[in-house]
């Protein structure tokens, strides 16, 4: 009851904040919490297999074993789920979602996750803290939640027979469906709204079902597409964009787009890549206004595309698709892909040949996300990253200002 009451409190929590975000949504938000109670009940059962294979087939003779054992597991099971269900606020705030492989992705930085956590989150993270301490001491402190020597006092056989409906009982939990297929993520998506939905998942089966994911279609990423035949999708390309079409060529929509302009010389090109700068904020697509005179000023003076999507969820896949043209695709982005870390097309590439020397500026470390290794290996010829900005005037969890970047590349 201790551990699904975790669940409990932080989705009471969640529905809580949320709430405005789905009042008015018609649907059935108070089954959030039956269905949510399933999602709790699968990741309990599947916690409690090994507490029940070993009270009930381990001799009497390693009683001592297994109370320090399950004391300590039951101990880190415990502060676990009351760790995950508080870094699930944050994570929803920042993406609408509970944590997914992104939560478990970031963990491959902990110096700069922690550092980010540490500057932003100091009011979350002293309360995740003392919940953590408060809960560990209350635990240790009550025998009778980590005390299972009674158990052993009840015969071999008769604790052997028990196993077998308390097995049967912990996989019916864990399955929580009679039906053909067992219950998984999807039996929270009940409802048309999708916050409802979220709210209605539990973090810690998430997190897991999105490791087991990605461990058995890790390879095979191109899957989740719908399959057609390679003429007939180039064909279809070549229709939709009017392109002319090269089949046998190895980059059979390559095509030369002479200008228009009369060009003496050839022109410097600055791409500015702004992290985190949504629609949202600036005025001119409709956010809010006062925030980026600047933009608004200079949207008049060139192209401004106003219906431009994204159909990546991190930075890392937006700066390499702004570099190579290329769109994200399920799994890991194309950075850290094995294949594409030398002979991968980018505009450096391109234009190499033509006398251009690439710089690639980035505030924080370039190390983040095998930046360094993925620009160098294709293109880029030098990589201006934090260790080589001289007295900054900010610097932040993730890197220096983006001020310090235009000032460092007029040097």
């Amino acid at each position: 009851m201790a551990l699904l009451s975790v669940f409990f409190i932080g989705r009471v929590v969640l529905f809580s904040l949320y709430f405005e975000r789905f009042a008015d949504s018609g649907v059935n938000y108070w089954l959030s919490f039956l269905y949510g109670l399933k999602m709790d009940v699968i990741v309990v059962c599947a916690s409690l297999l090994i507490p029940v294979i070993l009270l009930c087939l381990f001799p009497k003779q390693l009683k001592k074993f297994v109370n320090q054992f399950l004391t300590g597991y039951f101990l880190v099971l415990f502060l676990f789920f009351i760790y995950i269900e508080n870094a699930t606020f944050p994570f929803f705030a920042e993406y609408d979602v509970r944590p997914n492989f992104l939560f478990v992705e970031y963990l491959e930085y902990p110096q700069e996750v922690f550092n980010m956590i540490f500057s932003a989150y100091k009011l979350e993270l002293f309360i995740a803290l003392l919940m953590l301490v408060s809960a560990g001491t209350i635990f240790l402190k009550n025998k009778r939640l980590h005390d299972f020597s009674s158990v052993f006092e009840i015969h071999y056989f008769k604790r052997f027979v028990l196993f077998f409906p308390l097995v049967f009982v912990l996989a019916i939990g864990i399955r929580s469906s009679f039906g053909h297929r067992p219950a998984n993520i999807s039996d929270a998506m009940y409802s048309s709204n999708r916050i409802v939905n979220e709210i209605t998942k539990n973090s810690v089966y998430s997190i897991a079902y999105a490791i087991y994911r990605d461990k058995k279609y890790g390879k095979s990423k191109l899957d989740v597409y719908g399959e057609m035949d390679i003429k007939q999708a180039m064909n279809l390309v070549s229709k939709e964009l009017n392109i002319a079409l090269s089949p046998e060529s190895k980059s059979p929509f390559k095509r030369e787009e002479k200008t228009h302009f009369s060009v003496k010389k050839p022109k410097n090109l600055v791409i500015f890549l702004q992290e985190s700068l949504g629609a949202q904020f600036v005025e001119v697509t409709g956010g809010e206004p006062g925030i980026t005179p600047h933009f608004n000023r200079l949207s008049q003076e060139g192209i401004l595309f106003t219906n431009l999507f994204s159909n990546g969820t991190r930075s890392i896949r937006g700066i390499a698709g702004s570099v190579s043209g290329n769109f994200s695709v399920p799994g890991k982005g194309v950075v850290k892909r094995n294949k594409s870390q030398s002979g991968f097309f980018t505009i450096a590439s391109l234009l190499k040949p033509l006398g251009y020397r690439s710089l690639f500026f980035y505030g924080g470390e370039s190390r983040f996300d095998n930046m360094r290794g993925w620009f160098l290996g294709n293109g880029f010829d030098e990589i201006i990253d934090q260790p080589k900005f001289i007295d900054p005037e900010f610097t932040g969890t993730w890197g220096v200002s983006d001020e310090d970047m235009v000032l460092r590349a007029h040097q």
